[in-house]
């Protein structure tokens, strides 16, 4: 990693965690490292936002921390996260959420958190997987590309981030989790 940039997950922690995450939090750390939502607004989030039919997450403008409503694509892998999760209703996030995250960090063994390394990693594996600064910057909420490709371009290479968007849940019958090297 660059000196200075933006503290990320790395694939394997990232599979970890989603892996030891306990149901309830699973969410959060779907939807967080997989569409790059702060944490403020997926507090906020509900499950109404997320529009499993039409594979967006909406962040409406009063959940936004721009106060800007915008979409986020749900990647494959994601909606794989959440298909159980498909139906339910109130709040994405559960109560106590504080302390249940930090025993899913302390379950994946990720001892160091880098600031908002969710959102972070998102960007850096979509920016060197899709190559699409602009599609990347409306997704984040950012009104100017230049930003988001000046913090996030060349934090992860390629193959890295091809291994990201795969990682995944097991199908039945499979090993735990379904991260393909």
């Amino acid at each position: 990693m660059i000196q200075g940039s933006p503290g990320i997950l790395s694939v394997d922690q990232t599979a970890r965690l989603l892996e030891r995450a306990d149901a309830d939090t699973l969410p959060y750390w779907a939807i967080g490292v997989f569409c790059g939502l702060r944490s403020a607004e997926l507090k906020r989030l509900e499950w109404r936002d997320v529009r499993f039919e039409e594979g967006l997450v909406e962040v409406p403008t009063a959940k936004s921390k721009t106060a800007s409503r915008r979409f986020v694509t749900i990647q494959p892998n994601l909606a794989q996260w959440l298909a159980p999760y498909r139906g339910r209703q109130g709040l994405v996030c559960p109560t106590n959420l504080y302390a249940r995250l930090v025993a899913d960090r302390k379950a994946a063994g990720i001892a160091k958190w880098p600031a908002n390394a969710l959102r972070h990693s998102f960007a850096s594996y979509h920016l060197a997987f899709f190559r699409n600064v602009k599609e990347l910057a409306l997704e984040m909420g950012h009104t100017r590309s230049e930003v988001t490709f000046r913090h996030y371009r060349e934090l992860v290479t390629r193959s890295e981030a091809e291994r990201f968007w795969r990682v995944a849940p097991a199908l039945e019958g499979e090993c735990k989790l379904n991260v393909v090297a």
